[in-house]
Parts: C-alpha cells; sequence; structure tokens
C-alpha cells in the first residue's frame, strides 16, 4: 500500500465535504475508493481471496465486519464514514490477522477456568514464534535526524525496560560491530522488504516488525518522530510497540492495550494495559523473583527531556528541578511496596505507586559512601535491603 493512504485520505476528505450520511455505503459513488479498502484489508489480513469462494460482495462485507468488530466500531459490513475514518488512522504495518479470536480466548480466560487457561496458553503458543533464551541483544542501527542520538537511545533503552519490567526477559545494547538479536532501523519507502511493506510517508503505516527469530522492526524515516507527548509521533511508544512484535506478539483488539494495531498517544497513566502484561507473561513468565508483575508507569516516559546535574545545581529557587529522569537511566529496580527506584550519576529518583515522582535526590543522602553511576541494584523482597553493583577497574 504504497500510495494507497495518501488516496483515501483524500478521497474520505471529499466524501465528508459532500455531507454523505455515515450510513450510506460509499463504494456506491466512489468505485475507487472501495478499491482503496480492499487494498487496506487485504493489506491487514482482512480480505483473502484465496481462502473463500463467496461472491466478492459477501467476502467485502464479511472483512469489513470484522474489521470493524476489531476496531471497536459499530459492526454494520457497510463501507461508512466511521468506517473510512479508522482506515486513515496512523497505525503499525502488521497485519491484525486472528485478531477477533485472539480475543476470545484470552477474554474467556477471565470468565471459566482450568480449561479455559489450557486454552489460553495453547493460543499464545500458536501465535507466533518466540525466543528460546531469556536474555536478549539489541541495536539501534540508525535514527531520526532531527533527533539527538542520545535521547532516542534512551527511548529504545526504556521501552525495552517496559517489557523485561512485567517479563522473565532482560535486554542489553549489543556493541556496533558484534551480532544482535533485535535490530531497530529507520527506512523510506520501499526498502527491499517487499511492496506490502514499503513506507507510505507521513501517516498511515509508521513502523512494521517480524515475529521472532528474524529480530528485525522497521521506522518509516519520513515520520515527524519526537520524544514529546505534545508534537509528532511519539516515538518511545511506537518503540514499544514494535519491540513488542519482535517478541512474539500479535495485536490486540483491546482498544487501551499498547499492542493495539492504531497509534496510541502517550498519557500520563501506565503504557501496558493488562492483555499486553498477560501475552507476554504466556510466552516469558513473570519477572524473576517477583510473585507480581510490575510495570513502568507511563508518565516516567512522557517527554525525555535531557537532564543535565551540572545546569541543576545553580537553579532559582522559583524554578523547579527536574522532575525525572526522561533520559538513559544508569538502573532501575523497585522494592516490595512497589516502589521505583532510578539511578542516574549521583542521584535517584522515587516513584510512588500512584505515579507520582520525586525530585532528584542525592545518593548520598540515602545511603552513604554509594559511588555515583553505578551499573546494576536490586531489592531484596526479604527484608528490603538495596544491594548495588559497579564494575572495579
Amino acid at each position: 500500500m504504497v500510495a494507497h493512504g495518501g488516496f483515501l485520505l483524500r478521497a474520505l476528505a471529499l466524501l465528508l465535504w459532500g455531507a454523505r450520511d455515515a450510513a450510506e455505503p460509499a463504494e456506491r459513488g466512489a468505485p475507487e475508493l472501495r478499491q482503496e479498502a480492499e487494498a487496506f484489508l487485504e493489506k491487514y489480513g482482512y480480505l483473502n481471496e484465496k481462502v473463500s469462494r463467496a461472491p466478492a460482495s459477501v467476502r467485502f462485507s464479511n472483512a469489513l465486519r470484522e474489521f470493524q468488530w476489531v476496531a471497536q466500531l459499530p459492526v454494520s459490513g457497510v463501507l461508512d464514514e466511521p468506517t473510512l475514518r479508522q482506515m486513515t488512522r496512523s497505525r503499525c504495518g502488521v497485519a491484525d490477522t486472528g485478531s477477533q479470536a485472539a480475543w476470545r480466548e484470552r477474554t474467556s480466560v477471565l470468565f471459566a477456568g482450568p480449561q479455559a487457561k489450557m486454552r489460553r496458553k495453547k493460543r499464545f503458543a500458536k501465535q507466533g514464534h518466540k525466543w528460546y533464551k531469556q536474555h536478549l541483544s539489541y541495536r539501534l542501527v540508525n535514527w531520526p535526524e532531527q533527533l539527538p542520538e542520545p535521547a532516542v537511545r534512551g527511548a529504545v533503552h526504556a521501552a525495552f525496560q517496559l517489557w523485561s519490567n512485567v517479563s522473565g526477559l532482560e535486554f542489553w545494547e549489543a556493541p556496533a560491530t558484534g551480532p544482535a538479536d533485535i535490530r531497530l532501523t529507520f527506512f523510506q519507502g520501499d526498502h527491499n522488504d517487499g511492496l506490502s511493506n514499503a513506507f507510505d510517508g507521513p501517516g498511515g503505516a509508521l513502523a512494521h516488525a517480524f515475529l521472532p527469530r528474524r529480530g528485525e522492526a522497521h521506522f518509516d524515516g519520513d515520520e515527524r518522530w519526537s520524544l514529546s507527548r505534545r508534537r509528532g509521533r511519539n516515538l518511545f511508544v511506537v518503540l514499544a510497540h514494535e519491540i513488542g512484535h519482535t517478541l512474539g506478539l500479535t495485536h490486540s483488539p483491546a482498544p487501551r492495550a499498547l499492542m493495539a494495531p492504531y497509534y496510541k498517544r502517550l498519557g500520563r497513566d501506565a503504557l501496558l494495559s493488562w492483555d499486553d502484561v498477560l501475552a507476554v507473561q504466556n510466552l516469558y513468565g513473570k519477572p524473576l523473583g517477583r510473585s507480581v508483575a510490575m510495570q513502568l508507569p507511563g508518565k516516567l516516559f512522557t517527554d525525555f527531556e535531557a537532564w543535565n546535574p551540572h545546569n541543576s545545581q545553580d537553579r532559582r529557587p522559583e524554578t523547579r528541578g527536574p522532575k525525572y529522569c526522561h533520559y538513559s537511566f544508569d538502573a532501575i529496580t523497585i522494592d516490595g511496596q512497589q516502589r521505583l527506584y532510578i539511578f542516574k550519576g549521583s542521584h535517584f529518583w522515587e516513584v510512588a505507586v500512584d505515579g507520582n515522582v520525586s525530585e532528584p535526590r542525592p545518593l548520598q543522602e540515602r545511603w552513604a559512601g554509594l559511588p555515583p553511576n553505578i551499573e546494576a541494584a536490586a531489592v531484596s523482597l526479604d527484608n528490603g535491603d538495596f544491594y548495588f553493583f559497579k564494575a572495579a577497574f
């Protein structure tokens, strides 16, 4: 769908300008619009002419019904205005194949017993490939030229941390010259990935990824990427979504899920939904050493503003200090009361259960004698003691 997104947007604008009734089939007056809708449904896994022998009109109507169901629209089987609007929204370029069946099996576990749990395990085993190891490496191959490299690396690190915090997975950044399990790359247009995966410029498909064990996620270099919550396409959100695909997760029909197919703005609530956590834990288990899955509050990653400790020492009294570390951090851990601790340089942040974040505090204030730039931290769930690690050279 190289040029389909732009045409569909223009056709939709004409349709809305003509004040067509939302329930009236759009294809009656716009056969070309129907062709574009068919191309969209085929690209994203709703329309497969080779599978069904039903008449074309029936196949098209059934595909629309399934798309409307997954998109939380009134299920009419008619190419109406709300359906067209949904087709023009920015989204992930991975197909939605199997979303409806997956949703039914996932939700059944909420209302049934052991048999439903067994069906759920089978479903997640079938949904795609998975990595057969818990420690995965990644590499950021390139990045958008309008964003600084350190900020992008911080977003990538945080996106992987989001998944490791709710599963048995651990991630580490591989050296630039060595192999990596997962590679993140920005491309423009056709990038030798098949015409169906060619990027379509601003809007439309923002990115796509491949299930294990290919280990690749591609991002449209023509998008207006940003690390802000208020402008552009938030790269952290899209990174976290595509990383979910590289781990083996398919799209979720749950509207609030990170793995829902359509672009999700970054809010102040936790980014992962119960459906995301359920999906990744069925593939890789719960976080090691914890009985309950924890996740980073989404508000930790709103702007990724650079924090420079040298510039924060001489602030005027009326000027507030940095809220928390939007950038990359040295270490992160959580205690038995579900309080999150983030460490960077000679400071740390404490995040309460409700997501409220403290001002940066010196390490020496809490742990006398602790050197800066620690490399790892852990909390004993038995006695609450903190353990810090730093290589000696």
